[in-house]
């Protein structure tokens, strides 16, 4: 289970580095960077090319950068919508909508509501990615794997990911019949 969570993990984190890859070819502030005024400023602070710097520190560092984050905002993301789908599921068996009980106003629930939905993927995501950065040895370790295997695993990764948004969208067909 931690090895797959990881490499869903994994694939997120890539899949960002390729859109950003992609993306890089129109972004404007490539052709800012190469203007020698602007080189020359950034030069004397220590860097030498500013678009490797961005490329390198800013986005793709799997520590800090931005597609790190976005990766692990998207792992709590994948298990909100599982911990929702079960929501829609038990307000079918139940039979009762209990959504509108959360939402009232003045009601404490609601509260309760949105930080169990935020706990459980913080625990479960501490657990098996980020405690002792376990995420950053599966990622040294997933990098030094045959492209063969890594595309295998990105195959199951999307089935993954496909699979838990079709369990969410599906999971409102019982709950409409509540309604």
């Amino acid at each position: 289970m931690e090895k797959v969570w990881n490499y869903v993990h994994y694939t997120i984190f890539n899949f960002y580095k390729i859109i950003y890859r992609l993306l890089s070819y129109i972004d404007p502030f490539r052709l800012l960077y190469k203007i020698p005024a602007i080189k020359n400023f950034y030069s004397k602070r220590g860097i030498e090319d500013m678009n490797q710097f961005t490329d390198d520190v800013i986005f793709n560092d799997k520590v800090s950068g931005l597609h790190s984050i976005w990766a692990a905002i998207q792992m709590g993301g994948l298990i909100i919508l599982i911990e929702y789908g079960l929501f829609n599921i038990f307000q079918a068996v139940l039979g009762k909508s209990l959504i509108q009980i959360f939402w009232e106003p003045g009601s404490s629930y609601k509260w309760i509501f949105i930080i169990g939905l935020l706990v459980l993927p913080w625990i479960i995501n501490e657990k098996l990615l980020f405690k002792n950065n376990k995420y950053l040895k599966y990622f040294d370790e997933f990098d030094k794997e045959p492209k063969k295997i890594r595309h295998k695993y990105a195959w199951i990764s999307l089935g993954i990911i496909l699979g838990i948004i079709t369990f969410f969208v599906l999971s409102f067909i019982p709950l409409s019949r509540v309604y």
